[in-house]
């Protein structure tokens, strides 16, 4: 492993009143492509995916980060990529904003905590008889709307990448994908949830059945299950709920205005 990807990680599980996001483990454990920076002192950190996705931590900003940020910055948004910095915390909020002036537009996320004991003692969804759950392979791939090749390639690097290293599930409807639960990000830890079902197959309880099926993998695998979501969402909030995810803590992500 990268020297400073173990430093990085022990840095990331030393900040408990900090929120990281499941990408950056998926960077750390090389479940896929990115790049780490951390300051001579090793107690700040930018961690990158190749697709535009970055996050901060530690200790705060220094000269050394802050100005390889603003060229990440500057080079993506010349090229006009994508650039979306998650901040940890609320003081990184403040370096944050500080930093970029008026360039980032702020929005606020959900990171909730899944409790097992609560999963555990939820009634089960119960799937109706024409379903049939499939685990996501390179067939159902091809044969999404949602969760495509394209989709794999952005957060993944590749379909091969996310076979390999990733999993997901999905219900079939007459041979047709109706709806799906994939990990858009995974770590060794750590299976970050992404999920969505066609409008007219809506309010059948869909989303809760194929959760569930991607939540009891998590659980074989010794995974946490990781649920986030935009503070507005409020669908998402109480499926969360539903299916034990409790205590949201609130986030900030910056994008490209």
């Amino acid at each position: 492993m990268n020297n400073d990807f173990g430093k990085a990680i022990n840095l990331l599980e030393n900040k408990d009143n900090e929120t990281y996001s499941t990408f950056a483990y998926s960077v750390l454990n090389n479940y896929i492509p990115g790049q780490v920076y951390m300051d001579e002192l090793k107690k700040t950190v930018l961690i990158g995916t190749d697709s535009g996705i970055f996050i901060v931590g530690g200790d705060g900003m220094n000269n050394g980060l802050d100005s390889i940020l603003l060229e990440i910055f500057r080079s993506r948004k010349n090229e006009k990529k994508r650039f979306t910095l998650f901040s940890p915390s609320k003081e990184w909020d403040q370096v944050i904003n500080k930093l970029f002036e008026n360039e980032l537009r702020q929005m606020h996320r959900y990171s909730f905590h899944f409790n097992k004991d609560i999963y555990l003692t939820i009634k089960k969804g119960k799937l109706p008889n024409d379903f049939i759950v499939k685990r996501i392979d390179e067939k159902i791939i091809t044969e999404s709307q949602e969760f495509n090749e394209s989709y794999y390639k952005e957060y993944w690097g590749s379909v091969s990448n996310f076979l390999e290293n990733g999993f997901g599930y999905c219900l079939l409807h007459n041979d047709t994908v109706v709806s799906e639960c994939t990990s858009i990000f995974s770590s060794s830890q750590f299976a970050e949830i992404d999920i969505a079902t066609k409008n007219k197959y809506r309010g059948m309880g869909l989303a809760q059945n194929v959760a569930e099926i991607f939540i009891e993998h998590c659980i074989e695998g010794n995974l946490k299950p990781n649920w986030d979501c935009n503070v507005h969402n409020f669908a998402s909030v109480k499926l969360a709920e539903r299916l034990g995810f409790e205590n949201p803590m609130e986030y900030s992500v910056f994008v490209r205005k």
